[in-house]
């Protein structure tokens, strides 16, 4: 008899943990997006949010979300059943951090402040949210 990964706690944690560890690789992502776009077109602020980059530098959104859709691309296109079965709960998991991505990163933005340990703690907390969201999501699903 096999368990599945809803009566399984501890594939519960690793679906949790991976779904963390991706989330702060699209943010490490986002932010070298982001600093490769400041150097080759300067007038914009850094932004490790795609939608609010899309408000603020429109170039740098779409160049953020156009990465971001890379990344769940290399997820997604899987030939072999077999294959196409052990990684659905990957697959799962990359749709929902990178969407939640895209809603949590405006989280460090919400609240304004001088500190920079304000702000690296702020995108700590998204990440960790998106990521026990994600894995749990996936995991439940």
């Amino acid at each position: 008899m096999r368990v599945t990964s809803r009566a399984n706690p501890r594939a519960l944690s690793w679906s949790v943990a991976a779904g963390i560890g991706y989330s702060f690789i699209l943010t490490i992502v986002t932010a070298v997006v982001s600093l490769l776009v400041k150097a080759f077109y300067p007038p914009f602020q850094f932004s490790i949010s795609p939608i609010r980059s899309l408000v603020i530098s429109p170039v740098e959104g779409v160049v953020q979300i156009l990465v971001i859709l890379v990344l769940l691309a290399f997820a997604l296109p899987v030939r072999s059943v077999t294959i196409q079965r052990e990684l659905k709960e990957v697959r799962k998991l990359v749709i929902y951090v990178s969407v939640g991505y895209l809603v949590l990163s405006l989280l460090p933005y919400a609240i304004t402040t001088n500190y920079l340990q304000t702000y690296v703690g702020l995108v700590i907390a998204f990440n960790v949210i998106n990521g026990v969201v994600g894995g749990v999501a996936s995991s439940l699903s």
